[in-house]
């Protein structure tokens, strides 16, 4: 059985655990200061974002986007290669809003650099569970709004949390809502209804049947969103096409439209109509055994009952819905082989939390002696992205250095260029390849995504360079004199140094033992011989099974 009981007491040994599972790593000089204080109030903390600093990195984003980025190449995700300040889709300042692969790298280096890394980690988590894809969302701006919304309402009660994803426009286009129109003859779409169940709350065929999925769509048809005037983008890459790049809720129930806010799908329109169609249907609902009025005449929009009707299922269908959520926590933070008594426990603890309420389930999880038994520890196969990132907070400049180091050094563009390897690693952030998202632990390794890991690991820890316009760059900027506060007086120092800043599983003595005597077979002098040799044997660390364990 999963012991909830919180601990008492801690080691920086369990922050970092803390750090790995539930952020995206800590150094040891933070691991020893967060275990400093009592385990429950710096867990509190560390969920809340109490003492989050935003100012620095609030500044360094400012000036993180570049128009003076270096040329994209002419594949299907990039912005073609534009001189000077470019116009593309928005423009100025928020440029690169309109390639995938720099808001991947925006995403990135907020996970990286970011000031309140949980809040980042379980938007991830979010991102996986509500997967929407740019693909068939054509509008990365949609997109990055919707990541916005998984950081805001990462910790809300669960009911708020779908209730929001199922207005959000990215949404609304990738599960068809946009199409969903219940008006006269119309059949509604239930492409939406069916996952919200399946996918997003219940888990297939679990406690709902096929009226019901009719029902909860004929509740949420009409369901869309507007583009506001200022935010009808044109697109330079086809002539006379728009894009949102931002979308606003509505019901499309026949009433006015607010003044200068075209319709999704009427972006290219000379002037927005006056009037919302009228696409919702009408009549009370039958959902999951219960019966919700007609409530339209009295309450205007559809959005009061379609509402009602989603937030029910955490009601009706309590146990259903802890499990499920149950289930993907404890995957994600805790372990991939809990035992069913295991989810039990934590479905119990979700359901009993009033509300479903997210921030009080973690709080719990996150500090009960179960999430920490070591049994628990290097359990789980890494996400390629957590794991990059990871890394990168270990080896990388810090904010501080990489603001200090200048502009070519601190951009995001860097990012840019590594990022589309999630996608070969088996990760391609904000476009998975369905709305089921990732699979997680021993899913993210084959001998394919493997390969690609060395990648990630050779751009890290070797201080490697593209060149592009003739200007060399690093793709992940790093000082190895930063790696060590003191210098090491052995091979072994230098080991024991970089196993505590990687953190990997424990690593076999035969094989630390070949790595020294590899890179060092004579007398050591930490010179910079030395240092490049440390480098090597990051990237063994790094490429090595045990790092790939959280």
């Amino acid at each position: 059985m999963a012991n909830l009981d919180p601990i008492t007491s801690w080691t920086p040994a369990d922050a970092a655990h803390l750090g790995r599972r539930a952020g995206f790593g800590l150094s040891p000089e933070a691991a020893a200061a967060l275990a400093a204080s009592p385990p429950g109030a710096a867990i509190d903390a560390w969920i809340d974002g109490l003492g989050a600093d935003h100012g620095a990195f609030t500044a360094a984003l400012a000036h993180a986007d570049p128009v003076d980025e270096p040329a994209r190449g002419s594949a299907p995700n990039q912005a073609p290669a534009v001189p000077g300040p470019h116009p593309y889709l928005v423009e100025g300042a928020q440029a690169w809003r309109n390639d995938l692969s720099r808001a991947q790298a925006y995403l990135a280096f907020r996970m990286q650099h970011g000031p309140y890394p949980f809040q980042e980690r379980l938007a991830l988590f979010w991102h996986n569970l509500f997967a929407t894809g740019w693909q068939k969302v054509d509008s990365v701006a949609l997109m990055l709004q919707q990541q916005q919304t998984l950081r805001e309402l990462g910790l809300a009660p669960f009911a708020d949390l779908h209730a929001a994803m199922s207005r959000d426009p990215a949404m609304a286009i990738w599960l068809d809502s946009v199409l969903n129109r219940a008006d006269g003859a119309n059949v509604p779409n239930e492409n939406y209804a069916r996952e919200a169940m399946e996918l997003y709350s219940l888990g297939a065929d679990n406690g709902y049947n096929q009226q019901d999925i009719t029902e909860l769509a004929r509740a949420l048809s009409g369901w869309s969103f507007t583009v506001a005037a200022g935010d009808r983008i044109p697109d330079p890459t086809s002539p006379g096409r728009w894009v949102a790049g931002r979308g606003t809720f509505r019901v499309y129930d026949g009433g006015a439209n607010p003044e200068g806010e075209y319709l999704w799908n009427a972006l290219g329109a000379e002037a927005p109509p006056a009037r919302l169609p009228d696409r919702h249907g009408g009549g009370p609902v039958t959902f999951l055994g219960q019966v919700f009025a007609d409530i339209d005449a009295a309450s205007g929009p559809g959005l009061a009952k379609g509402e009602d009707v989603l937030r029910s299922i955490v009601v009706s269908r309590a146990a259903q819905a802890s499990q499920f959520l149950a289930r993907r926590l404890v995957l994600h933070f805790v372990s991939g082989a809990a035992s069913q008594a295991d989810l039990d426990q934590v479905a119990e603890l979700v359901r009993t939390t009033p509300g479903f309420d997210l921030r009080q389930v973690l709080k719990v999880l996150l500090k009960s002696q179960w999430f920490f038994e070591p049994a628990n520890r290097f359990a789980l196969v890494e996400g390629p992205v957590s794991w990059t990132v990871r890394a990168a907070r270990a080896l990388g400049l810090d904010l501080a250095a990489a603001d200090a180091a200048g502009a070519a050094q601190n951009r995001f563009a860097a990012w840019a260029q590594v990022v589309e390897t999630f996608d070969l690693a088996g990760m391609r952030l904000l476009d998975p390849a369905g709305p089921n998202g990732w699979h997680e632990d021993r899913a993210w390794l084959n001998s394919n995504t493997v390969r690609y890991r060395t990648k990630l690991a050779a751009a890290l820890a070797l201080g490697e360079t593209f060149t592009q316009g003739g200007a060399a760059r690093a793709l992940f900027p790093s000082e190895v004199a930063r790696w060590f506060p003191t210098a090491p007086a052995s091979p072994q120092e230098v080991l024991d140094r970089l196993v505590a800043l990687l953190q990997p599983a424990p690593i076999p003595a035969a094989v630390q033992a070949g790595w020294l005597g590899s890179l060092w077979p004579a007398a050591f002098t930490w010179d910079a011989a030395s240092q490049d040799q440390a480098r090597q044997l990051a990237f063994l660390i790094l490429c090595a099974p045990s790092s790939q364990l959280s």
